[in-house]
């Protein structure tokens, strides 16, 4: 049988075998989806019209069953593309020590500030900004030599890459092979760390022991100067804005502001990103502030009494690094994205926990 040209393949997709397109409104004419055609088709014209070796051709004759999920591929070389956003980033932290702990030789490629969050791993990490530009992305890949890439991320621009590499990938996005379907009833943690379950050895569940992400030396030593003058323990440290939508709604806790202005039994410091400090100065103006990297912001949030958070990258750094998290959850899957350690309030009979949830919880603790 003649193979088939890659633009048959092309024209099947967007115009169907007899020719005429799907219905008066055919997605293939969206910019954004035509674009991602002619990136899969120049693919798939490389490699289909690559000649087959004789080990490629010649048929695979099995003695033994296909291997079961939980067979160990340790010897793998595996590339680990880390999520966009910082706490699913945070949250893929298990998948990430669970690979070390399995003997794995794996690579991170993340955001310049993944770097700084797991500096005091010993990972093998590329932390650039260049992390979505595709072309630099699958140039890393090639000269890294790897076996198989774990996406955490389901998007396009994440496959993409793995694919012009000619890289096998396990993820969440319905070209990769094999493809992880989320199960709906599990945390986020568990969505990443099944994408390396077989490479670790068929382990079931994330070790919630000695999971906590270490700090380095140097930002302990900066703590004590950055909160010099500033604040002095027992201190409650607040996090009271968070950048990102969830479907649209604000992420942030409506009582912000009253608890802020009105609680007095403990000093109170703000942590927040360097864009949200002149906010937070002009909405608190007696409250104090400090922006710094994240590594130094995790260090201050572990000699806080508490932590309060929104639902929010701030929430999983206090989590993962061994902080008293309280997260403060409204709009968002409780289920998925509550912290990982620490404590999180939730609404009775609505969406929010009230102002006396949090008072009474601190008062608790």
């Amino acid at each position: 049988m003649q193979r088939g040209r890659p633009d048959d393949f092309r024209r099947n997709l967007m115009h169907g075998h007899n020719g005429t397109r799907y219905g008066n409104c055919c997605w293939s004419y969206h910019p954004f989806y035509r674009y991602q055609f002619q990136i899969i088709s120049r693919w798939l014209r490389f490699h289909l019209q690559q000649p087959l070796t004789f080990e490629q051709a010649r048929p695979v004759l099995r003695t033994q069953p296909a291997p079961s999920v939980a067979t160990p591929h340790t010897q793998e070389k595996l590339a680990v593309r880390l999520p966009n956003w910082l706490g699913d980033t945070l949250m893929a932290y298990p998948l990430l020590n669970g690979l070390n702990q399995a003997g794995v030789d794996f690579t991170c490629f993340g955001h310049p500030w993944a770097g700084d969050i797991f500096g005091a791993t010993g990972f093998s990490i590329v932390a650039d900004e260049r992390i979505r530009d595709k072309r630099w992305l699958a140039h890393q890949y090639r000269q890294g030599g790897f076996s198989r890439a774990l996406l955490c991320p389901s998007s396009w621009s994440a496959w993409i890459p793995a694919a012009l590499a000619g890289l096998p990938s396990t993820g969440h996005h319905p070209l990769s092979s094999p493809r992880i379907r989320k199960d709906p009833d599990a945390h986020r943690v568990e969505h990443y760390f099944e994408l390396g379950r077989v490479a670790m050895g068929g382990v079931a569940k994330p070790n919630r022991i000695n999971g906590f992400i270490p700090l380095d030396s140097r930002s302990m030593d900066q703590v004590d100067a950055l909160l010099s003058g500033l604040v002095e323990a027992p201190f409650v440290v607040v996090c009271p804005y968070a950048t990102n939508l969830h479907k649209g709604m604000d992420k942030e806790w409506p009582h912000w502001r009253e608890f802020i202005n009105g609680y007095t039994d403990k000093p109170l410091l703000g942590l927040v990103a360097p864009e949200d400090k002149a906010r937070f100065a002009k909405d608190y103006p007696t409250t104090a502030v400090i922006s710094t990297r994240l590594s130094e912001t995790a260090a201050i949030m572990c000699r806080a009494d508490h932590v309060i958070t929104n639902d929010s990258g701030a929430m999983h750094l206090a989590s993962f690094f061994g902080a008293s998290a309280v997260g403060l959850l409204g709009v968002t899957n409780h289920r998925e994205t509550q912290p990982w350690f620490g404590t999180s309030l939730s609404g009775t009979g609505q969406p929010w926990p009230c102002l006396d949830d949090l008072s009474q919880h601190l008062t608790k603790g």
